[in-house]
């Protein structure tokens, strides 16, 4: 998923089970990668757009889902330690910052679900947030 640099991913089912297999050495089936990716959306973690092409005699074909990665979703993958989770955060706050109008927007990847509730414990993420903000030196 470009290794840190976008939050979101289109590849389709088959490529990213010819990638587990290629670099990871998983070999699951289709039927389980669905049911795992449905379990990421119902959690939060992550967010599907289908998208549709029109070729030039009008007929529309369904392309690979779009898979945008929650801001929810990348705080978990940071948590769990995972090889370019700080870069995608780092790249996700980045956006947050630019008021970007284009898709996907705030409102796609960012739905506050993951903010907690306690004062503390907001102003601790805070502090988190100013530090993974800062250019390493």
């Amino acid at each position: 998923m470009s290794q840190g640099q976008k939050h979101y991913s289109t590849a389709a089912i088959n490529t990213i089970l010819e990638l587990l297999s290629k670099f990871h050495k998983i070999k699951i089936k289709r039927r389980w990668l669905f049911q795992c990716m449905k379990d990421l959306t119902d959690a939060g973690l992550i967010k599907r757009n289908t998208r549709y092409v029109q070729d030039s005699n009008g007929l529309i074909s369904q392309i690979p889902s779009m898979i945008i990665f929650k801001l929810k979703g990348v705080v978990w993958l940071v948590k769990m330690g995972v090889k370019g989770a700080k870069e995608v955060y780092k790249t996700m706050v980045k956006f947050l910052k630019k008021e970007d109008k284009r898709f996907p927007s705030k409102t796609d990847f960012d739905d506050r679900t993951w903010w907690p509730e306690a004062a503390d414990q907001r102003e601790a993420l805070e502090n988190l947030l100013g530090i993974a903000t800062k250019p390493i030196s």
